[in-house]
């Protein structure tokens, strides 16, 4: 079974708190299932809870908020960098450069997802790009909307560069093996 840490449901309780008021957000538990809405509410960071559970708190987010447009998920995933990283490196460490920020996203991702596999393709220093891909991640496409902006805040905390990040290839609607991703900085 492929799980997830609980610091993304932490991230998600705080970001629908912020845009719904108390009774809509109870409204919006009510709608998942006991479980998800539990861990939604209550779930500590640092556990693990089943994948299936953030996904159905995503297609419930973008049925709720997004009136069926997972778009409304892209806002997700900086908040869920941040309750993963704490915003702690860019506070007390020195920034890194790209290039090693980009061959720590396969560690980073593990940290907190025990399923599918972040690989670096390429690193071009002088262009300021890279290529990633994730395969093996059965989250559903929904997740690629969160995930961009995943990546996009996990690298500017950990470089403060601007980073501009486009899904190239999407296995839930292209077919394939794996979603593509390039990355760009300044």
């Amino acid at each position: 079974m492929a799980n997830v840490r609980g610091s993304a449901f932490v991230a998600i309780n705080q970001w629908l708190s912020g845009r719904l008021k108390s009774e809509g957000y109870r409204g919006f538990l009510s709608q998942m299932r006991p479980p998800v809405a539990r861990v939604l509410s209550k779930g500590e960071g640092w556990s693990w809870y089943p994948l299936e559970y953030l996904s159905e708190v995503y297609e419930g987010i973008a049925a709720h908020l997004g009136n069926g447009n997972g778009k409304v998920l892209e806002h997700l995933g900086s908040a869920i960098a941040d309750a993963e990283l704490g915003g702690a490196p860019r506070s007390r460490l020195a920034l890194i450069p790209m290039p090693r920020v980009v061959a720590r996203i396969p560690y980073l991702w593990s940290r907190f997802k025990d399923c599918g596999e972040f690989k670096v393709l390429s690193v071009d220093e002088r262009l300021r790009q890279a290529v990633l891909v994730i395969s093996g991640y059965e989250g559903g496409s929904l997740h690629c909307f969160v995930t961009r902006t995943w990546l996009e805040r996990v690298c500017w905390l950990l470089s403060g560069c601007k980073i501009r990040v486009r899904e190239c290839s999407c296995r839930w609607k292209e077919g394939g093996d794996g979603c593509c991703w390039e990355l760009s900085w300044e």
